[in-house]
């Protein structure tokens, strides 16, 4: 047996593949790194241990980036050197919630008053930016993830952690969440001009410069739960005419030269023989002497009151593919362009949300689904069960989680499933239960909980009073009846996932 030193501050082992030790290595801590030569006793500890790795690096799978592959059935990340993982992530790294009235004045403390600037927000250049976000590495490592996920502040320099931590890097190129949407962002951009492409190029431009050449880089992620078909509540505040497909309702008022209105008109063109048979379903005015042109179809700014609803409805329905691969075709495009070597996450989507129309540009443009999940399990097993069956991508769970809801608690849950646990007991044993169904699951290769650190009043986007799913209380301290079961199942993650039993 002989040990290499691998990049930046790990260490790999490397033996016979039938070997245990090297079956299953860790990622060493921090404190470990710093020492060239390992110990009787650090050897013993990597025995014990599983941590995220499973695998003897393979020189064919060491390409010095993060990738997926299926072996035996069951797919895997696999890191820069070669090494099968799971991601098993936290989110919401974000500094406002360790900087919140009721607890600031003891994050100062801690980490140093530098931690925020004279304009009173995160300070990420200062000593104790580096300090807070060591500490939280440590910390995660220490419950048994491996990974910082989406929701990682932008504030945050990625330099204070890239070369610790597996993560990923979010374009946030356009503000397509319902959430968003409700407070205001947006409109919706015309995916098929070139204004969108410019600023689509500028932005991936921008994250590749700084991510293209890390080792942790996972991949990269478009936006965050885009609403692809209105909801029923806000459905219910638009116009009683209003359709169900918010891109398309940004779309048709827009004028006769845009790309977007031209895109749909050329789309009418291919379901109606003539633009009097278009303009009957969308109660357009039709001169009784000379009809209605194309042209003067393209002029029209108010398709919200058609004649045929189920007509409208049908071509708005088929014209969403359309959308779906411009949108998903054009970033993956310029990523690759950028970034050849890197991961393609798509966007995270609400699992129970998903639509089959998306489905074939994922399948096309994407390395890896991403979606939310915050159900039971078993429920949300079958729709993902669904997506890999169109898909044939692995599939991970960039944000779920569930906790104990506290009585203001809204019951769909944006900051936790409620699971009907009376106990923080109950929670751990609920969140064993689920991650051993998911590393059971072959096609299955991550899981991001949503909140770290408990949030005492209300969230930043006031949909959710209190954030009661942390791990650890606001002024840090653990939950131990929670942590203590991280600890113990995060680390066998890698091997549950192993030992998934191909149908």
């Amino acid at each position: 047996m002989k040990f290499t030193a691998k990049a930046p501050g790990r260490l790999r082992v490397t033996a016979h593949e039938n070997n245990d030790l090297a079956r299953c290595a860790r990622v060493l801590t921090p404190t470990e790194m710093k020492h060239p030569m390992p110990t009787i006793r650090t050897i013993l500890l990597i025995a014990a241990a599983t941590f995220m790795t499973c695998g003897v690096s393979r020189a064919d799978d060491a390409t010095g980036y993060i990738h997926v592959k299926q072996v035996d059935g069951v797919w895997w990340f696999i890191n820069a050197d070669g090494e099968k993982f799971v991601s098993i992530g936290v989110n919401h790294i974000e500094p406002h919630l360790w900087l919140a009235p009721y607890n600031k004045a003891a994050t100062l403390k801690k980490y140093g008053r530098d931690m925020v600037g004279p304009d009173g927000h995160f300070n990420t250049t200062g000593d104790a930016a580096k300090k807070w976000i060591d500490a939280q590495v440590k910390t995660t490592r220490e419950l048994g993830f491996n990974s910082f996920g989406k929701h990682t502040h932008p504030a945050i320099d990625p330099a204070l952690y890239q070369e610790q931590i597996y993560y990923i890097a979010s374009l946030d190129t356009a503000p397509l969440a319902g959430w968003q949407e409700r407070h205001g962002r947006g409109p919706r951009p015309d995916v098929f001009s070139v204004d969108f492409e410019n600023h689509v190029a500028d932005r991936v431009r921008q994250l590749t410069d700084l991510h293209k050449d890390q080792r942790n880089l996972i991949g990269y992620l478009y936006t965050d739960v885009p609403s692809w078909v209105m909801g029923r509540a806000d459905q219910m505040q638009q116009n009683n005419t209003t359709m169900i497909y918010p891109w398309i309702n940004a779309i048709l008022p827009l004028g006769e030269s845009s790309p977007g209105k031209l895109r749909w008109l050329q789309h009418l063109k291919q379901r109606y023989p003539n633009a009097e048979a278009a303009a009957k379903v969308w109660n357009m005015p039709v001169s009784p002497t000379y009809g209605i042109s194309w042209k003067e179809m393209a002029r029209q700014m108010n398709w919200s009151d058609p004649t045929d609803v189920a007509a409208a409805k049908k071509d708005m329905l088929t014209f969403m593919p359309i959308i779906a691969e411009q949108w998903y075709g054009l970033h993956a495009r310029l990523i690759r362009k950028f970034d050849p070597n890197h991961l393609i996450l798509g966007d995270k989507n609400m699992v129970m949300w998903h639509y089959d129309f998306i489905l074939p540009a994922v399948k096309k443009h994407v390395d890896v689904v991403c979606v939310q999940a915050y159900g039971p399990w078993e429920k949300d097993r079958e729709l993902c069960d669904s997506i890999y069956s169109a898909t044939g991508k692995p599939i991970f769970n960039g944000d779920g989680c569930f906790g104990l809801a506290g009585p203001n608690q809204q019951e769909w849950g944006v900051k936790g499933y409620r699971t009907g646990a009376k106990t923080i007991e109950d929670v751990a044993a609920k969140y064993e239960d689920m991650l051993r169904g998911m590393m059971a699951t072959p096609y299955y290769i991550g899981w991001h909980h949503c909140g770290y650190i408990e949030q005492w009043d209300e969230a930043e986007r006031g949909d959710s009073p209190r954030n009661e799913n942390g791990f650890l209380d606001p002024l840090e301290q653990h939950r131990t009846q929670w942590t203590n079961v991280l600890k113990a199942i995060n680390p066998k993650a890698a091997k549950l996932h192993a030992a998934a039993k191909v149908d």
